[in-house]
């Protein structure tokens, strides 16, 4: 790809950098070799690298290399924007066309790729009928078509600024990017469609499956089926035969009662008697158990009322053993007013003396806290006086003392001023003296108050307790004196409650005759009535014959309840025999079912299996590791011829497991030869990581034009040289010219701000000139 002629209009660096709405620029006319574009920072080197290339997308600005990650409408400044680049490629001419409208309401973006047929510009339009008809997508499938993809296109031929280093590409992505290197990219077309034939048959498997686990259900449910037709099988036998038994036994029921009823017609009064006595019988029981009713709710009403009067009289006892206590509380509980007078009185003077003590403490501290400053400044006082003496001492030592130049010589300076300081420095130590002995006698005086303040705390306290139990003290003799009046009602009360216990005994036993007596009575009516009843039950065949009855009917409904279970299981058994044929019917196709399910299953393992092997893990992966050998030459080849022997690159395609298996990768490792190490590409300084980095996209581009048969024509670097020091920018440029040699390119466009790089470029496009035309 080789650019002819770019137009730009509406974009911020142009604007900003060369106060120009417009700009286009010619390099139809460049010569071949190394093109600088240079300007000072903002004048809008990078807009024009960055749009020097047909891909909609600012390779500097962009988070990854594809349309998705970049948008125009942060680098436009007015309603219309336009870029406008002519380039040629594999022997044909093509124009790219952006346009961008921005209205204020509404965005909208065109985008064409044209080629160039007999001087007129035609939309590209590729085999499979797709028209370049101004939409991004169809925008970059022509592109695409005709240069490739935007990631192997800024990977190896165009450095951006702040583009990401090769090393930091994951395993995945350098095998895409390879791939398409290589020209092997249709491979992983074709293992996708192998993927996705698997999963069409899969669906199939799915759908096969289902029937199948559906019919295998079914089978199970006929032998479901089979297994209840014999369980009803078996009960229609046994319901048979007891169907068979009820009936014969209601036979000689029916037998039974004809004789019984015979013998009912010769005694219809004996059974009026066994009537009445029923009612007797009946009359007695329920008196028996009223008896016993009223028994139990007088004894309970009786324990209920000897339980209060028990609990009454322990009430009374109580008070009354307290009688010496409540006498003697009146008298104690005057002596415990007083004793707690006193305490009180005692309290609130010495709460009034710790009032006017609490200061004191303060006031200590603060006293204590000034001896300790004093203490302090004296010393350094002290210290000061001593060197202002040791240096006014100076004076008299000299030779010259007594001399003229005596008072005016500069070396005895420092000691003359030590001389005037040293009167007002030792009256004010004097001063501190003083002071201090004055703050040390009041603080001996405040020292015996704060012993005095600790004493009245300690009596205070003692004094808040003995208070608080004469509170305690004088409100329980309070209440026992209060209980004096009670002891002669106590002493009533309790005779009153145990007379009346002695009289709730005696009518409990009573009451307890009554009810024996009672009981005896109605028992000795039962027993003379069931003597009675016994004699004519040998001619009662009433209740014999109801009996009867009653079987009867209940031999009736089981005959038919049985004839309806019957009915009902052999209904049963008609359903369960139709839908066992039935189900028998669909089960003829489950066999042909589950070979087409081994079928599909085997079919779908050979397209997963080519899918794979023609995938990333497979020929793709097994090119990349044939042509890693080549690229790492081609690099080192690089590295040698630019920078010396120092460093030589190896590229790994596979890592090792910690269990020692290898797993596909991509990994890159530097050789030291000044030390003999060997580092990862991580830890190198960031001049070294500039130009191996540099070093690998050169080589990457080597390849894939050797590789290629429409080799790009043109090399694209930003200011990649920024860290590099001065003779590495100059093997920088050695290398440029190396990888037009070896690639055959015909030109490089690198931006620099070295302006020896620039000197020895074979031209120059200079933004500012450009800003003037």
């Amino acid at each position: 790809m080789r650019p002819l002629k770019l137009t730009l209009a509406g974009f911020h660096g142009i604007r900003d950098g060369m106060q120009r709405d417009s700009i286009t620029v010619d390099l139809s006319s460049l010569p071949a070799g190394l093109i600088a574009i240079v300007g000072p920072n903002g004048a809008g080197k990078t807009t024009i690298m960055d749009n020097l290339h047909p891909y909609p997308i600012m390779p500097s600005h962009a988070a990854k290399m594809s349309a998705d990650a970049f948008s125009y409408w942060d680098h436009l400044c007015a309603p219309r924007g336009e870029k406008d680049l002519e380039w040629e490629h594999g022997g044909k001419i093509y124009r790219s066309a952006f346009a961008f409208r921005n209205p204020g309401k509404s965005r909208k973006a065109e985008y064409y790729l044209f080629e160039k047929v007999g001087g007129d510009w035609k939309p590209v339009q590729l085999a499979d009928g797709t028209l370049s008809d101004g939409k991004a997508e169809t925008y970059g499938l022509c592109l695409e078509a005709v240069l490739g993809s935007a990631e192997a296109f800024f990977t190896s031929v165009f450095s951006a600024q702040n583009r990401r280093p090769l090393t930091t590409y994951q395993p995945a992505e350098i095998k895409k990017l390879l791939a398409e290197l290589l020209g092997i990219d249709h491979l992983r077309e074709l293992s996708a469609k192998a993927g996705d034939v698997a999963k069409a048959l899969n669906r199939a498997l799915e759908t096969v499956q289902r029937d199948v686990l559906v019919l295998s259900g079914k089978r199970d449910t006929v032998n479901a089926i089979a297994q209840e037709i014999c369980q009803i099988d078996e009960g229609l036998d046994a319901e048979r035969a007891r169907r068979a038994e009820l009936l014969t036994s209601g036979s000689k029921l029916e037998q039974e009662r004809a004789t019984l009823a015979a013998k009912q017609a010769a005694s219809a009064g004996t059974e009026a008697r066994l009537r009445e006595l029923d009612q007797r019988h009946r009359e007695l029981t329920g008196r028996r158990q009223q008896l016993a009713g009223d028994a139990r709710a007088a004894a309970s009403k009786a324990s209920a009322r000897r339980q209060d009067l028990q609990r009454l009289a322990a009430e009374h006892r109580s008070t009354l053993a307290q009688a010496e206590a409540i006498k003697a509380a009146a008298h104690q509980r005057d002596e415990a007013q007083l004793a707690l007078g006193r305490h009180r009185g005692e309290l609130d003077r010495l709460q009034k003396e710790l009032a006017d003590l609490e200061p004191v403490a303060g006031q200590h501290a603060a006293i204590a806290s000034e001896l300790r400053g004093m203490e302090s400044r004296g010393s350094v006082a002290a210290q000061l006086v001593k060197t202002l003496k040791a240096q006014t001492e100076v004076m008299d030592q000299v030779p010259c003392a007594g001399h003229d130049m005596h008072a005016r010589c500069p070396l005895l300076a420092q000691a003359r001023e030590a001389k005037g300081k040293l009167e007002p420095q030792v009256i004010e130590v004097a001063n501190l003296r003083t002071s201090y002995k004055a703050k040390q006698e009041a603080l001996q005086q405040l020292g015996q108050a704060l012993a005095r303040l600790n004493e009245v705390r300690r009596a205070v306290a003692a004094l808040r307790q003995e208070v608080e139990q004469g509170n305690s003290d004088l409100q329980r003799l309070t209440g026992l004196a209060a209980k004096k009046p009670l002891l002669d009602a106590s002493a009533a009360a309790l005779d009153l409650a145990q007379r009346d216990l002695v009289t709730l005994d005696a009518e409990d036993t009573e009451r307890k005759a009554r009810l024996d007596r009672d009981i005896r009575d109605v028992d000795t009516q039962l027993a003379s009535l069931q003597r009675e009843r016994d004699s004519l039950a040998v001619t009662d065949v009433t209740g014999l014959v109801a009996d009867l009855d009653r079987r009867l009917a209940a031999s009736r409904e089981a005959v038919s309840a049985l004839d309806g279970r019957i009915e009902s299981l052999i209904r049963r058994q008609s359903a369960l025999a139709t839908e066992r044929s039935l189900i028998e019917r669909e089960l003829a196709g489950l066999d042909g079912l589950e070979s087409r399910v081994q079928r599909l299953s085997d079919e779908i393992a050979q397209w997963k299996l080519l899918a794979k092997g023609l995938g990333n893990d497979g020929v793709i992966a097994l090119s990349i590791d044939d042509a890693g050998p080549a690229i790492t030459a081609m690099v080192n080849d690089l590295l040698l011829a630019c920078y010396g022997r120092r460093f030589t690159v190896a590229i790994q395609t596979q890592t090792k497991l910690a269990n020692g298996d290898a797993r596909e990768g991509f990994a890159i490792s530097v050789l030291d030869a000044d030390n003999g190490t060997t580092k990862d590409f991580s830890v190198l300084s960031g001049g070294q990581k500039v130009w191996i980095n540099e070093c690998l996209t050169r080589g990457i581009a080597l390849y894939r034009a050797q590789d290629t048969q429409q080799p790009f024509q043109t090399l694209f670097t930003d200011e990649a040289d920024g860290p590099l020091d001065p003779e590495r920018k100059r093997a920088f440029m050695q290398m440029k010219r190396e990888v037009l040699r070896l690639g055959g390119y015909e030109r490089e466009f690198f931006i620099s701000q070295t302006p020896d790089l620039v000197d020895e470029a074979d031209a120059v496009i200079d933004v500012v000139a450009l800003a003037a035309l």
